[in-house]
């Protein structure tokens, strides 16, 4: 019998399920029901998210060093986010863009001795899931910013 086994252990594998129905929930959301900037911005999480997928290779070495690659999308995203909060009237973009910055900041992490190559990967996935959530709210709130405001599409 394993007594090192504990219930929690399923939990990193229902992660990437749990974040799967969580962006895609949102993003649909997004697209029926928000604004330019939920729906630029859906677009910009969906293809950093996928993107990432795609440049990391699974060799076991993962996460020992600086992830260029995944450090240079999320850049990019930064600064679509950076770019729809300078153009947008509403407050929820500069949030987005500060969680981004925390993201790259934990890309540094390699930079420092005895940093844990899973306490990187998960420093750089931590804020994507309040960032949904932040965008989520955001569509939900349009209504009553556009009642307040006045303005449309």
């Amino acid at each position: 019998m394993n007594l090192s086994y504990h219930w929690w252990d399923h939990i990193w594998t229902f992660r990437p399920l749990a974040y799967g129905i969580l962006m895609w929930t949102v993003s649909v959301y997004a697209f029926r029901r928000g604004g330019w900037e939920e729906r630029l911005t859906a677009v910009g999480f969906l293809a950093n998210s996928y993107l990432t997928l795609m440049v990391i290779v699974p060799d076991g070495n993962q996460y020992h060093r600086v992830e260029a690659l995944v450090l240079s999308i999320d850049i990019i995203f930064l600064v679509q986010l950076i770019l729809t909060a300078l153009r947008s009237r509403r407050f929820w973009p500069m949030w987005l863009a500060a969680m981004q910055g925390m993201t790259i900041l934990a890309h540094l992490l390699p930079l420092m001795p005895h940093a844990l190559p899973i306490i990187y990967r998960d420093a750089t996935a931590l804020w994507s899931y309040p960032m949904w959530f932040v965008l989520a709210l955001a569509v939900g709130n349009r209504p009553a910013q556009q009642a307040r405001y006045g303005d449309s599409e």
